[in-house]
């Protein structure tokens, strides 16, 4: 039985055979008898509708709570990230309801929340996947050793997660304007090594398996729940990201969590269920050991019920255990029995049959390093399938040497164990064996460590080879390139070489440093590690010069400690207060707490050198890893000092301003970057990202609600067509009168907009449009000016929708048809399967044309159009042709179509 992380309790005993499926985040019961239903596809099958009518559904449930729901301001703001997080059903299976609506729900759930969610949760949606087409993308080395060709990865949404999503093209200040060099010119975000370098992130995501309670496609795929992470299809290599930014910068190194890191507060457990190891420790066991169900080879540590470890887990009410899918330490617990025996905790077994997974926290390695051993995972041929790692990764297992060198694989604590170099020798030499070079390992006397096919310890040292291009981008040759295989299958990364100088065969590989291979160096390299600051620095230098995140002092205890305000030194070693292991502890310019070591690790060839690239990745990269990875890249879009004025221009053009003023954007980017805004009480989490805030920022500032504003031709915009069409029907009071939902059809080539219908990842309008004439020359903007071909549909078809209902008759927006010599006049509602239900009964004249102007134009109708209104209309005899009259005026006034001037 699997749970996923939204199940709170785990029963250990089902009744019966059967899964526990999932449900989306906040979904709730499907009524299966109640009348009437959606239908949704599975397997590409169904009975019961049409493809246009499928694809239909989506937007006819956007439109029922559109009309009728009660956070209207959340659904307003869920609209308007749509837009911004733009998908297109011609890019992806374009029938299916419920991977759209899930993929709608990310922005109603986070409509309020944190910007940084989002992110995550779209990157993760397959709907995205396949928009930008990362799904399934893979890395050059997996593609060369399975396919034999070179093929890199594809950058099309390490692109546009830039240009469209986060940051932009263009770099800005926080009121949104340019920054310019020193020659006046603008400064590009990024480079296309940028896209390069990024598009490695997104490697290895493809869909999870489907479940039996969710709609599928043709395929049967799961277009619902969050992409899950191949780690044989990932990139991983190093990665720098913007300015000279690696992904990884700031993280602490593996080699310095705690042992006990898992036991400490903050760590995090995850349920397995009865799986009794992960997937990816899995691929350390022997093929097919599992295959049958059979888990007698596999040994997983088992707590005992009277351990600190086991009662946070359990979790027991009235002495039966709960078992919660994630539980997260609260505080520091002590060790019992063998838990204090664990060198590298994975998995453990909590009562009889209930496993939970320890998930390590974030952390790196650096790829260049000088104790290097030999590790293989050939039995008989050491030296086949063998690499060069780093003897503190804990990478490998320990295969204990007899005198004729022969190894024996049996101190292993748990099936699957992966061990540094040093505990595995100090493991062997308590059995009087060592590590070695081994001849072979035998496959018995290893009991349940037995079952275990991956890498084991030599005692061979071993250099890792730096291989350089001309244009100074590097790769790694550990000795798992095959001999004959060209240098260019392997996956180069950028660096930050010293003064821009690197060797490469152009200078003869460093006049001799390097060896020239083909057209690349071949280097041996020096690893070197020193401290920064020999005496207290300021905030600003620790962030610019330190890139080695420190311990948490909440999991390690340190020597001595110093506060002196916005810098505390945690000191490693009290007898050198500034050495290479203090770590100090400052908050940076997006209020995150940052925990970074004095110490910087150069990679020296010769006279060359670079700072070393972390990664997340060892020889036996994880799945956690990855994940951890992802976050990291998320961060770098994220934590720009773009995105806040990027969002804001954004969300401000879609709440009705084409050309805020600097002076506002720069008010909603701080109320972005800080976190809340105070307006009488503040609002907000006080996080950077903060949505709550910086949309009550945009809707509360005077910028937003100043009628004086009214008379600048350049305040305002045009409102969004669909946007028209549903104040029409909310405020005039639209009631369905046959069938149970309303729906609106065909509104794409109508009016040019429809939910779930973006033309393209660009969405409906571009933000930085400007329409020819007067408001280009005037260095304006005007977004929504691109869909004014369709303002005569959108015209007719809402005064379709006053004189006749919701019909097809005279462009009506259903696709019904309707003969024009059975339509007589307004108000014969016979085709219409609603129709709105305004009445301005007892009402005089001047006061209905009042009302209709503050209903549908928010009070501003002019005078000038007020006064014309009602000097049309007072000669009409019927109240009912009266008042349609008013209502198809006061839609086509220039006040109802836009939010700003209308130049009377």
């Amino acid at each position: 039985m699997k749970i996923a992380k939204e199940v709170g309790i785990y029963i250990p005993e089902p009744d019966g055979e059967g899964t526990l499926v999932c449900g989306s985040p906040n979904e709730v019961n499907n009524d299966a008898t109640s009348i009437p239903r959606f239908f949704i596809r599975h397997d590409g099958q169904t009975n019961f509708l049409k493809n246009d009518e499928f694809s239909q559904q989506r937007k006819t449930i956007w439109t029922t709570i559109a009309l009728n729901g009660q956070d209207q301001l959340r659904q307003r703001v869920a609209w308007a990230l749509s837009q911004l997080f733009a998908i297109s059903p011609s890019a992806v299976f374009p029938l299916n309801t419920e991977p759209f609506l899930a993929y709608y729900d990310i922005f109603v759930r986070n409509s309020f929340g944190s910007f940084r969610d989002i992110l995550r949760e779209v990157s993760y949606s397959p709907l995205m996947g396949d928009m930008l087409s990362f799904h399934e993308s893979k890395s050059t080395e997996y593609v060369w050793s399975t396919e034999g060709s070179i093929q890199y990865a594809d950058e099309n949404f390490a692109r546009e997660i830039m240009q469209l999503l986060s940051i932009g093209t263009i770099q800005l200040n926080m009121d949104g304007t340019h920054k310019l060099d020193s020659q006046g010119n603008v400064i590009p975000t990024y480079t296309n090594s940028d896209v390069a370098e990024y598009a490695r992130v997104w490697t290895g995501f493809t869909r999870r398996a489907t479940r039996g309670n969710i709609e599928g496609g043709n395929d049967g795929g799961n277009s619902i729940d969050p992409m899950k992470i191949r780690i044989e299809w990932r990139d991983h290599y190093p990665k720098m990201g913007l300015n000279g930014k690696y992904i990884g910068d700031g993280y602490p190194l593996c080699q310095d969590l705690p042992r006990d890191s898992f036991l400490q507060k903050g760590a995090e457990w995850k349920l397995l269920g009865k799986s009794r190891l992960p997937k990816e420790q899995e691929l350390l066991l022997i093929k097919g050991s599992l295959s049958d169900g059979n888990h007698t080879t596999v040994k997983v540590t088992k707590l005992s019920s009277s351990s600190a470890l086991f009662k946070e887990l359990c979790r027991p009410i009235y002495g039966i255990c709960t078992y919660p899918s994630i539980v997260e330490l609260s505080d520091n617990i002590k060790c019992e029995g063998l838990e204090c025996d664990l060198d590298n905790v994975k998995v453990v077994e909590v009562g009889t049959g209930v496993f939970y997974e320890f998930i390590h926290h974030p952390c790196i390695q650096f790829p260049f390093f000088v104790n290097g051993k030999l590790v293989s995972n050939s039995r008989s041929n050491v030296y086949e399938r063998s690499k060069c790692v780093d003897e503190n990764w804990a990478v490998a297992a320990a295969a204990c040497c007899d005198e004729n060198f022969s190894g024996i694989h049996n101190t292993c604590k748990y099936t699957g164990e992966l061990l540094t170099f040093i505990v595995a020798n100090s493991r062997c030499i308590e059995k009087g064996k060592s590590i070695c070079t081994y001849k072979d390992v035998s496959w018995s006397q290893c009991g349940f460590c037995c079952n275990y096919e991956g890498y084991f310890w030599t005692d061979d040292s071993c250099n890792v080879f730096l291989i350089v291009d001309e244009n100074g981008d590097v790769s790694i040759d550990s000795g798992a390139h095959k001999s004959g295989d060209s240098y260019s299958s392997l996956t180069f990364f950028r660096v930050q070489w010293e003064n821009n100088q690197y060797p490469y065969v152009g200078n003869l590989c460093g006049n001799g440093v390097c060896e020239g291979v083909d057209s690349y160096c071949r280097c041996i390299v020096e690893v070197e590690e020193t401290r920064v600051f020999s005496s207290l620095p300021t905030r600003e230098d620790v962030l610019t010069s330190l890139h080695i995140g420190g311990i948490n002092p909440a999991l390690k205890k340190y020597a001595g400690e110093q506060n002196f305000g916005d810098i505390i030194v945690h000191i490693e070693n009290s007898e050198f207060p500034y050495g290479k292991r203090t770590v100090f502890e400052v908050v940076d310019d997006f209020g995150i707490t940052k925990f970074l070591m004095n110490m910087k690790s150069l990679v020296k060839i010769g006279s060359f050198q670079f700072r070393n690239t972390p990664t997340f990745f060892t020889a036996v990269p994880e799945v956690i890893d990855a994940q951890y990875e992802t976050e990291a890249a998320l961060d770098h879009y994220f934590f720009h000092t773009n995105t806040a004025p990027f969002v804001a221009l954004r969300l401000i053009q879609r709440f009705g301003i084409s050309n805020p003023s600097p002076a506002f954007i720069e008010r909603v980017s701080n109320a972005f970057t800080n976190g809340y805004v105070d307006l009488n009480a503040p609002i907000g989490s006080r996080k950077y990202g903060d949505l709550a805030s910086t949309i009550a920022a945009i809707i509360m500032d005077e910028e937003s609600r100043s009628v004086i504003l009214d008379s600048d031709p350049s305040y305002g915009s045009l409102r969004e067509p669909l946007v028209k069409v549903i104040s029409l029907m909310r405020n005039l009071g639209y009631v369905q009168t046959k069938g149970s939902f309303v729906t609106l059809q065909g509104l794409q080539d109508i009016i040019g907009q429809e939910s779930y219908e973006m033309p393209s990842i660009f969405s409906f309008f571009l933000s930085d449009y400007a329409p020819p004439g007067d408001i280009a020359m005037a260095s304006l903007v005007s977004p929504e000016s691109i869909l004014l071909p369709s303002a005569i549909g959108l015209v007719n078809g809402m005064i379709s929708m006053i004189k006749f209902g919701l019909s097809g008759c005279y462009g009506g927006f259903i696709n019904s048809w309707c003969s024009q010599k059975e339509i007589i006049s307004g108000g014969d509602y016979e085709k219409s399967v609603g129709r709105l239900t305004y009445s301005a009964t007892g009402m005089r004249i001047e006061e209905t044309i009042d009302d209709l102007g503050t209903l549908l134009t928010s009070g501003r109708l002019s005078s000038t159009n007020r006064k014309m209104v009602i000097d049309r209309i007072r000669s009409i005899e019927s109240n009912q042709m009266k008042l349609q009259i008013a209502q198809q005026f006061v839609i086509s006034s220039p006040e109802f179509h836009s939010t700003g001037s209308t130049g009377k």
